[in-house]
């Protein structure tokens, strides 16, 4: 009985040193975003939304870290940077937006994926992004916190005006609402806003977009060790098909970079 017993017990406490172990091997890293749109977020209490996806993707080809997405507004990231007290990463980003064109001030991934800002406007009074002349006088819609290196130039220069909205979903009715000429919204968030409109809402795209970009994981360089394990999930989520069908279930239709021809 003794015996029994003594068995017994030592499998319960084999049983939870290895769940003990499994459970703390990881290390939790948030991805933070400050683009909470769709469909790289569409249902953040269900994990909907391309972000998800990565994170997801990245949890399942490798144990040593457990990513999620997290939600942060980007002044309260600026000053997280500029204190170095950011202690996650920033996924679906671009140097030129944190003005780190050399990749020196902190840690860049090679792309997730292509991406564009698009300047729509309502399809009754269609704005064609021709030069940057065509803008004059205009109101344009946009993030808080958010920098348009064609626009922002514009409105310092008292050109034209700026109505800044606390997100997309507000950008796009304020839109459709005739409350500015046009927005600036990524080229994934108008295609998916595009989908849900009624036939007689829907948006004009100008064939010229305000801008084409990659985005990018960023990380502080007191993450060089955990950051190295980013690259080479980029490599795989690349080269998985998955990945190509996940965008194509949000309604967009922007292709993963190749990293085999980026520079």
């Amino acid at each position: 009985m003794k015996l029994i017993l003594l068995v017994t017990l030592l499998s319960c406490f084999s049983a939870w040193g290895e769940t003990s172990t499994s459970k703390h091997t990881r290390q939790d890293i948030s991805l933070y975003t400050y683009h909470y749109m769709p469909p790289y977020v569409i249902d953040s209490k269900n994990e909907i939304g391309l972000l998800y996806d990565v994170a997801h993707f990245f949890n399942q080809k490798q144990q040593d870290y457990h990513f999620s997405v997290s939600y942060i507004p980007r002044k309260r990231l600026n000053h997280l940077l500029e204190t170095q007290k950011f202690d996650g990463m920033v996924i679906g980003v671009n140097p030129f937006w944190f003005k780190d064109k050399d990749k020196t001030t902190y840690l860049w991934s090679e792309p997730l994926m292509r991406d564009q800002d698009d300047i729509i406007s309502h399809l009754i009074n269609p704005v064609e992004f021709v030069n940057k002349q065509a803008l004059y006088g205009k109101v344009v819609g946009g993030i808080l916190g958010f920098r348009y290196h064609t626009i922002d130039k514009l409105v310092a220069d008292g050109l034209m005006t700026r109505i800044d909205t606390s997100n997309e979903s507000q950008l796009i009715n304020m839109l459709i609402k005739k409350r500015f000429d046009f927005a600036i919204v990524s080229r994934a968030t108008s295609i998916y806003y595009q989908g849900l409109l009624e036939q007689n809402q829907q948006l004009y795209l100008s064939s010229k977009p305000h801008d084409k970009y990659t985005r990018h994981i960023l990380a502080p360089k007191a993450l060089s060790t955990q950051f190295k394990a980013i690259n080479p999930l980029i490599v795989l989520l690349s080269n998985n098909p998955d990945w190509q069908d996940s965008m194509q279930k949000y309604k967009t239709f922007l292709l993963p970079v190749d990293l085999t021809k980026v520079d």
